[in-house]
């Protein structure tokens, strides 16, 4: 395994027999078609349905960044990518054509550390990607990886940056990353909502509360009161005080709707509630 990992990191490296190429703003990536549209409905569409790509064997992409596409094409060569850093060092191509030593990516070169935290955001990007090229062993993949970081770092200052970023970044119709939110978010409820920021983003996305409830719910971190608990303290309320706080007459009690539930009966006489 370790001998073809090699060997696919220096296709995707040197680009070696590529008959595609994926383009973004301004970098070219030399790839594969057997690698890239076996894996991804999007992309064999692109070069085997007759359109313009499937004559020029070149895909431009716009609505993403090159460090975006650099982890997709990761994972579809060695099947991981990396949050922070990238497994295929990104820099443009065209600035290493001609170079003796490598003709696209080099592996060596250092490169700058992205901001700390980055690499929630960077999940993100990765599996908006995935869902848009229809790469579903890429979306389980950056999934994972986000809720690694959602759960390590539900006390960041930017954590209600990255709930804010799920909200407005990530496809309606794909609730997986909120789900992940929701979960961290009903674990650390009391801690979590003392931010000010977060109370205000479920203000303003209900759905984002409503799966806050259900996990809160699910993961029994709130229960229905014990009815037994509640009937004897309601009779040790009821024996403690004979006569109506209003009419001062002798109580002849009258439990209305769900009152019991905290501990609250009427007199049946005036029907105030004692």
């Amino acid at each position: 395994m370790t001998e073809l990992q090699d060997v696919m990191r220096d296709l995707l490296l040197r680009g070696e027999f590529s008959d595609m190429e994926i383009l973004c703003e301004g970098s070219t990536f030399k790839v594969h078609q057997a690698i890239v549209c076996t894996q991804s409905s999007y992309f064999h569409s692109a070069i085997c349905d007759g359109f313009k790509e499937s004559t020029e064997k070149v895909i431009n992409i716009h609505d993403d960044t090159p460090e975006t596409i650099e982890r997709v094409l990761s994972f579809l060569y060695l099947r991981d990518y990396s949050e922070n850093e990238h497994i295929c060092q990104y820099q443009p191509i065209s600035e290493l054509t001609n170079k003796e030593s490598d003709s696209s990516i080099s592996e060596t070169e250092p490169e700058i550390p992205e901001p700390a935290n980055q690499s929630a955001f960077n999940n993100i990007k990765v599996f908006i990607a995935a869902d848009k090229y229809a790469i579903i062993p890429l979306k389980t993949l950056a999934t994972s990886k986000f809720s690694r970081w959602a759960n390590t770092n539900c006390g960041s200052p930017v954590f209600h940056k990255i709930l804010e970023k799920v909200m407005t970044s990530v496809p309606p119709h794909e609730t997986t990353l909120r789900e992940v939110l929701a979960d961290v978010l009903s674990r650390h409820i009391f801690d979590i909502m003392k931010d000010p920021e977060i109370s205000h983003i479920l203000d303003s996305f209900g759905c984002l509360g409503s799966l806050v409830i259900t996990k809160l719910v699910s993961n029994e971190l709130v229960k229905r009161p014990d009815e037994s608990d509640i009937f004897q303290g309601l009779v040790r309320k009821i024996n403690s005080s004979r006569h109506c706080r209003h009419c001062s007459k002798d109580f002849n009690v009258r439990i209305k709707n769900g009152e019991y539930l905290d501990q609250g009966f009427r007199c049946a006489s005036c029907n105030t509630r004692n």
